[in-house]
């Protein structure tokens, strides 16, 4: 047995993170016997059949099941045994495990997932292993056909991938499903978490060391004279749990803002004036789709005047991002690279193809990464500016703000220069 890094409960189960050498195992001891789970099974179908469940609710499922057992079992031992039966079977326990980001399987075999926890100690774990696995061909294809069903779209052989998402009140996490005759002959669930259960405020990232006071100082400045940000950065860095912390703590509820995303993270706040564009979901193939470049230009023509956030800018929608920014608007965008050169020279090369005076609109490019101070962190390494340069007709970075606690930078984030020239 390996080191305990972590243990903690999810509904009656007992969740166990091992390290072994240089991997980490995921352990689930569920604290429900079989004969009891079976037992309020048969119990729920009698209570549907005879209409004990009114419309056949999870609750009300619940509230018969426990009249049945004339009160013998608490409510949660009823709730998880039923929650697996009637929802996601083997899935479960990892859908509502709020540490687990990134759910996977290639087949049958252990199932995978990517852990918060081991992420913020060690981020080059990325997926750890299970004890959770799906014993045969059979059993896999059976969970991939109830999260389809569950996503109200359908897979088969003529649209052998499906991405969609599960209902709201199930979390809304994006999934990927793919037939086995596509993906080698085994076949491939993958499961997004919508991070929704796990917000971070800025207050919260300078505890754990992502960025400190000064660093949200200077933010706040760009924020509040409506200045571009883009946040870049390896990934697993922190871009999107940053972009999130921004918008939520900075961005006044009544700007009027347009959020456009591919996957939806980040959800407009109640009572705001706020709206949100997703990218629609079709078949593989099918031309006409609608994407995160049409969507901006749709927000272009709304009443949108202050800030346009684009979940992970990509494509062309930085093109009509830029225009957007010289009509006045603000942008706020994250984009992969490990550091800020890189950034520029993706956005001024094909497919994007920005020029030098169209990347210098962006006032402040925020840099993540990994260091190693007390343990591997992910955090603000520095926040920089482009600007042009008419001597050499190109782009320098001007440097605002530098990681100053002494940590030691891992990977490619290397040492950011005061002056950075791209081209």
């Amino acid at each position: 047995m390996g080191e305990v890094v972590m243990r903690y409960r999810v509904g009656t189960a007992e969740v166990t993170l091992l390290r072994e050498g240089d991997s980490y195992l995921y352990v689930v001891n569920d604290a429900i016997p079989d004969e009891l789970k079976k037992r309020v099974r048969r119990l729920a179908e009698v209570a549907i059949v005879t209409g004990r469940s009114g419309k056949g609710t999870l609750l009300e499922i619940i509230r018969a099941v426990k009249e049945l057992l004339k009160g013998d079992e608490d409510d949660l031992t009823i709730s998880y045994s039923l929650r697996e039966h009637l929802k996601y079977g083997k899935l479960q326990i990892l859908i509502d495990d709020p540490h687990i980001e990134d759910i996977s399987a290639v087949g049958p075999g252990p199932i995978w997932v990517r852990h918060s926890e081991i992420l913020r100690k060690d981020p080059s774990a990325d997926f750890i292993r299970t004890n959770i696995s799906f014993v045969n061909e059979t059993d896999f294809i059976q969970h991939l056909y109830l999260l389809s069903e569950r996503s109200g779209r359908i897979i088969s052989h003529l649209t052998p991938i499906l991405d969609a998402n599960l209902p709201e009140e199930d979390g809304g996490h994006r999934i990927h499903l793919v037939l086995p005759h596509i993906a080698g002959g085994e076949g491939e669930i993958v499961i997004r978490k919508k991070k929704g259960s796990r917000l971070l405020g800025l207050k919260q990232l300078i505890q754990n060391g992502m960025l400190d006071d000064e660093a949200v100082n200077l933010i706040k400045g760009f924020i509040r004279d409506r200045k571009s940000l883009m946040i870049v950065g390896p990934p697993g860095s922190g871009k999107t749990t940053l972009l999130r912390a921004i918008v939520y703590d900075l961005i006044p509820k009544h700007w009027k803002v347009a959020i456009i995303e591919d996957t939806p993270e980040i959800d407009p706040l109640p009572g705001s004036s706020w709206v949100r564009y997703i990218v629609p979901l079709g078949k593989i193939g099918e031309e006409g789709l609608i994407d995160q470049m049409i969507l901006t230009k749709a927000a272009l023509r709304s009443s949108v005047n202050k800030f346009i956030i684009i979940g992970e800018t990509r494509g062309a929608e930085a093109r009509v991002l830029v225009q957007a920014m010289n009509m006045g608007m603000a942008g706020l965008t994250t984009f992969h690279g490990g550091t800020p050169r890189e950034a520029l020279l993706r956005l001024m090369s094909p497919p994007i193809s920005l020029g030098p005076h169209q990347v210098t609109m962006f006032k402040g490019i925020i840099t993540l990464g990994f260091c190693e101070d007390g343990g591997v962190k992910r955090r603000v390494i520095s926040i920089d500016e482009p600007v042009y340069d008419p001597y050499i007709k190109n782009v320098r970075m001007k440097n605002s703000y530098r990681m100053n606690r002494g940590g030691v930078i891992k990977g490619s984030l290397n040492k950011p220069e005061k002056v950075l020239r791209v081209g």
